[in-house]
């Protein structure tokens, strides 16, 4: 396996290929994997770099650690400006745009937990492989928020009372139930999830990549203009709810170890 580097000079994620695959690990162990305005920045230029790569057929997303990804660190929203908060979820929607744009196809290889946005990101690749280990979570209701970017990737493949169940209770399932959903593909053991996933990338390797870029553009074209202004939608909603009082009454419950006192709607 051979390292690269290519425009940014990486920090957050790190890049390597094998053969005919690059593969993409999230390197923020420490901070469960959330995805910052740098990480988000050095995702899109590693994709970028993957799609012009005329040796790269397939793309695995990873990452390090307990979590595959954590969702967004948005930072406290009693002092983030809407300002800041749209250019976070600018940069979310660019990335996510990335993938489902990318002419090769991506497959998430879940070593870990997915809750909140990342459960969104294992949503946006082509195809999943899961830890038996991993759950799956939008819990942003039981931290007096809600799921607003996550709702547009649950749309794509639950029915609207799955979304709301999955959407207002918070909980978490497990991988098996992934599956069932059709979050994810494959279940493997812990420690057996990236060999899956690259097992199925060398089999991706061997398509015409011609075909493979087809295939996606053939399913993704009709839905792809309206995914992204669902993503830009949600994340107008997401500005407007964190810096409502009943986001900063969360954030400060928490802090105070108290239950949250909700205005009245």
């Amino acid at each position: 396996m051979t390292e690269e580097m290519t425009g940014l000079p990486y920090s957050s994620i790190l890049v390597a290929t094998e053969g005919a695959v690059r593969i993409l690990t999230i390197n923020r162990p420490a901070q469960t994997n959330k995805l910052s305005n740098q990480c988000l920045d050095e995702l899109v230029d590693a994709l970028e770099a993957a799609e012009a790569a005329p040796d790269c057929r397939v793309v695995i997303l990873t990452a390090v650690g307990e979590y595959f990804c954590n969702g967004g660190e948005l930072g406290d929203c009693r002092t983030e400006s809407p300002v800041d908060i749209r250019a976070f979820g600018d940069r979310f929607v660019r990335f996510h745009t990335a993938i489902v744009r990318l002419r090769k196809p991506v497959i998430a290889a879940v070593q870990g937990h997915a809750h909140g946005g990342g459960s969104n990101l294992v949503e946006a690749c082509d195809l999943a492989v899961a830890s038996s280990e991993a759950t799956f979570a939008v819990p942003e209701m039981n931290f007096g928020l809600a799921p607003m970017m996550a709702l547009t990737g649950l749309t794509r493949f639950l029915s609207r009372k799955g979304v709301m169940e999955w959407s207002l209770l918070g909980e978490a399932i497990p991988a098996s139930r992934a599956v069932e959903i059709g979050l994810v593909n494959w279940v493997c053991a812990p420690g057996e999830v990236m060999a899956k996933a690259m097992a199925v990338a060398n089999r991706l390797g061997q398509s015409s990549p011609t075909a493979m870029a087809a295939c996606k553009r053939l399913y993704y074209e009709a839905d792809a203009l309206n995914y992204q202004r669902q993503l830009e939608c949600g994340l107008s909603m997401l500005v407007t709810l964190l810096k409502s009082e009943d986001a900063a009454e969360a954030v400060t419950a928490r802090e105070q170890n108290r239950a949250p006192e909700w205005k009245a709607k």
